[in-house]
């Protein structure tokens, strides 16, 4: 009676401990995602193997949300000296372009333009808002995720 008590403990325990606690299937974002980004200059790169502490920005460039937290990260730009800025969008290349020259983000060696797919945005982090913030260590570790439009103030805190 005690063994199969202590059996159908084990057993409970064993599968609380390894089913998903995560019940609405949302993807939880821990390391950088294996996602492939075309630069400005037509070369792919896999964000996975992205060098030093980073920020990747999920935007489009005709969202006002989007808008109005490029300004203010252009605003607050020096508060980002330690990271690499990588705005991100499924956009053609014409319109990101023109938000990069918009929000006068296209000079600053710290900041990089890139597109994907979008089938490619949802394969690394599921269905998001933008824009999106995801802070990321210098060794790949997620830090902080910014879902939709927020403060940048609050985002520097983080960094």
């Amino acid at each position: 009676m005690v063994r199969s008590l202590l059996s159908t403990s084990l057993f409970l325990t064993l599968l609380i401990c390894c089913s998903n606690t995560n019940s609405n299937n949302e993807q939880i974002v821990n390391d950088l995602p294996a996602l492939q980004i075309q630069l400005n200059d037509g070369s792919n790169v896999s964000v996975k193997t992205l060098p030093g502490k980073i920020a990747l920005i999920l935007f489009f460039p005709d969202c006002d949300h989007c808008q109005r937290e490029a300004a203010q990260i252009q605003k607050h730009i020096a508060g980002f000296k330690d990271y690499t800025l990588y705005f991100i969008s499924s956009a053609p290349f014409e319109e990101i372009n023109h938000f990069a020259s918009t929000y006068q983000l296209q000079n600053y060696k710290n900041v990089v333009f890139a597109r994907t797919e979008a089938k490619n945005v949802l394969n690394a982090f599921g269905p998001i808002e933008t824009p999106t913030i995801y802070l990321y260590d210098k060794n790949g570790k997620l830090i902080e995720t910014f879902s939709g439009e927020v403060a940048i103030e609050v985002v520097l805190k983080y960094i």
